[in-house]
């Protein structure tokens, strides 16, 4: 592919059940540019919905094509595509999921200030599957765990030192211990910060019930784009959410994620995880930077465009200090020990939140990891799956580590080099 790029993180190669996409990071604000151009109809406006649809089959089987025909009112126009991609992180990301070969692999990482996609990798141990990371059939798991404490911490309901007790283990999930109240001495109390660390079914089950209610949860998942398209210039699938006011357990199970009926995408994943970097707000995902015509001029150029609103500033720095216990004293501390524990990482601020469960399509254990590094002014979030039908290969948060451990290298690094012209 012939492409003039920075020497930043994004690249796009498709090899064998490989996908390989990424960005450079972009600043601006506004909507995807539209540049008039002769020949093409005001009327006809380039857009996200149109890009997806144009180049929609191509993605979603794992081809990205340098160029294309537009079909503009009826007449074809031959346009180049630039995906502003970076080799190095994306042979990083190729290399690491070569080395684990998970039976399903897909990892997506963006900057969550703008919504610019910095990277997108697909695998497959099967030749010919489609872009996983555009799929929505992966159940959501405990990640809908944030959904159920940015309702609970954005409408007061509850805050990080909230203490809830609870009976039975912390992965399990029984009627029987989330309607009773009564304590016992085997009865636990633990703080939401603790219980989102290690992700306690129970606890969030508890929380989603009588302190958040299904509208309330209902809407948060609406505010995190579940049950809504994602406008997005690539095809990717709506996540559902199933909450009934009238089946109090239908609000336990999704509350806690220990359902199948939730789903999202990985794309969907990040977007999770770049709204709480963010301060709360969600940017519309893009991966095309510009497109051109023959001659040269330019028909679109991808802008920053805001998608929600998930919470306010206070409750996403709250959110925060729920993901950095995760990676710190959490389900994925192992993975994260080294780098956070490390000087030369000081002036990083890592979150995350893990999830799991069985899934049918494709069938496997469904392993997740979503979170994001602040540093400086830098906001990079990502989402990391794998699944596996029976042997496990690599974990997610492993996955995740290793591309920021990357990513900020290459960052301190080139800092370095400018700092010293």
């Amino acid at each position: 592919m012939q492409q003039r790029v920075k020497k930043a993180w994004g690249a796009g190669v498709a090899v064998g059940g490989f996908l390989l996409i990424g960005t450079l990071l972009y600043s601006g604000t506004g909507n995807g540019l539209v540049v008039p151009i002769s020949g093409l109809h005001p009327k006809q406006a380039i857009d996200k919905e149109f890009l997806a649809n144009q180049l929609g089959t191509a993605i979603r089987n794992n081809s990205f094509p340098e160029k294309f025909a537009l079909e503009v009112e009826g007449a074809t126009k031959q346009a180049s595509v630039q995906y502003t991609l970076n080799e190095a992180a994306q042979a990083e990301m190729q290399k690491l999921m070569g080395q684990y070969k998970p039976d399903y692999g897909a990892f997506v990482a963006m900057d969550a200030r703008t919504g610019r996609i910095l990277s997108m990798v697909s695998y497959s141990s099967r030749l010919g599957a489609e872009n996983l990371t555009l799929r929505a059939t992966f159940p959501s798991a405990s990640i809908f765990k944030v959904v159920t404490a940015s309702a609970a911490i954005d409408l007061n309901k509850a805050s990080p030192n909230t203490v809830v007790p609870f009976n039975g283990a912390l992965h399990t999930l029984y009627k029987k211990n989330v309607e009773s109240t009564k304590e016992t001495r085997w009865t636990r109390h633990m703080t939401m910060r603790e219980a989102f660390a290690r992700s306690v079914n129970v606890f969030f089950g508890k929380l989603g019930l009588f302190y958040v209610g299904p509208r309330n949860l209902e809407m948060y998942a609406e505010r995190f784009l579940f049950n809504h398209p994602i406008r997005a210039d690539v095809p990717v699938q709506t996540g559902y959410a199933k909450i009934s006011s009238e089946d109090p357990w239908s609000v336990v199970e999704a509350a806690s994620g220990y359902t199948r009926e939730n789903t999202m995408s990985p794309l969907h994943g990040a977007l999770i995880a770049a709204a709480v970097a963010n301060d709360g707000v969600m940017m519309e995902p893009y991966l095309v930077d510009s497109l051109h015509n023959e001659r040269g001029e330019t028909m679109y150029r991808g802008e920053p465009q805001q998608a929600s609103v998930v919470v306010e500033p206070q409750s996403a720095e709250d959110l925060r200090e729920l993901f950095q216990q995760t990676v710190r004293s959490g389900t994925s501390r192992r993975s994260f020990r080294q780098i956070v524990r490390r000087r030369s990482y000081d002036d990083v601020e890592f979150g995350g939140k893990t999830g799991s469960l069985m899934g049918a399509d494709p069938h496997g254990k469904c392993d997740w990891f979503v979170g994001y590094a602040r540093y400086r002014d830098q906001r990079i979030a990502v989402a990391a799956l794998t699944v596996n039908e029976k042997k496990w290969k690599v974990k997610s948060s492993m996955l995740a580590k290793l591309f920021f451990q990357k990513y900020l290298k290459d960052a301190k690094a080139n800092e370095s080099i400018a700092d010293a012209r």
